[in-house]
């Protein structure tokens, strides 16, 4: 049988604990607070016993909703005297309406190593998240050979860059997603005009690249002139149910001898 401890040693205890640990009534008032968390969040010893949560006037907002209306994961800015921290927070009732224990772990390490690696993996992916076309880094690695056919054979190849002139104002307008929602109206729409052999991507938040494999400077810009046409009677719904219209530019440019991707993007970015 395990013999209970008093209230000394079990005091003694949470002190010792690694993890921060907060215990509150059933009112909201603190019961007990020990070292570790008071560490992690820089508090001093006369801040927090006995006092009601409403009164806390000496502590920051971040400290009092880390406290007293905890996430599972939260992040607290930094501070003067400490950088950002990310905590992990269980919280367990007491049982028979005495109060709850809060139980904290500073996690910041681990979370800090998962962004490192969601940046990394970033570097390496070839679709862009939203629309799921090929992102920049998928389409420039598509255009190098084609290029290099190009010079090799002297086939025709152009590109077209597609801007959406108006993007920036869409959520200000029609509320927030509205962007996002023409993006992938644009999306599918470049999908349903474009052939096969063409690659289509997102270039950048309100471009997209066209790369057209046997196709002639000549032939590129009255395909993007009837694009343009064509898109403007695309009518798309925004976040406040409102109809609204696109604004696009193009850019368009044919491979000549001498072009690298470099040269021949640059000269369809002048044009556009």
């Amino acid at each position: 049988m395990i013999k209970r401890l008093d209230s000394a040693i079990a005091l003694a205890i949470l002190e010792a604990a690694p993890l921060g640990i907060l215990a509150l009534d059933n009112k909201g008032q603190v019961l007990s607070i020990n070292k570790s968390l008071q560490n992690l969040l820089d508090l001093q010893d006369d801040q927090l016993s006995g006092q009601n949560t409403l009164t806390i006037s000496s502590l920051s907002q971040d400290a009092r909703k880390c406290l007293f209306d905890p996430q599972e994961i939260m992040r607290l800015p930094a501070t003067s005297s400490r950088p950002a921290r990310w905590l992990k927070c269980w919280r367990q009732s007491l049982g028979d309406g005495v109060g709850n224990v809060h139980f904290y772990a500073d996690i910041t390490s681990q979370q800090e190593a998962q962004e490192r690696l969601t940046e990394e993996l970033a570097l390496y992916t070839l679709n862009d998240p939203l629309t799921s076309l090929p992102n920049r880094r998928a389409l420039l690695q598509s255009l190098e050979p084609q290029i290099s056919r190009s010079r090799r054979y002297e086939n025709p190849l152009a590109v077209i860059v597609l801007k959406i002139a108006n993007l920036a104002q869409l959520d200000n307008i029609h509320g927030d997603s509205s962007a996002d929602r023409a993006m992938m109206a644009v999306s599918q729409f470049l999908k349903d005009q474009m052939r096969w052999v063409d690659m289509t991507g997102r270039m950048d938040t309100d471009e997209f690249l066209l790369i057209l494999p046997e196709t002639t400077g000549a032939a590129a810009v009255e395909l993007a002139n009837k694009l343009q046409l064509r898109l403007a009677e695309v009518k798309i719904t925004g976040a406040d149910g409102q109809h609204f219209s696109l604004e696009s530019r193009c850019g368009v440019a044919g491979w000549i001898k001498g072009d690298d991707t470099n040269k021949l993007l640059h000269r369809a970015y002048q044009a556009l």
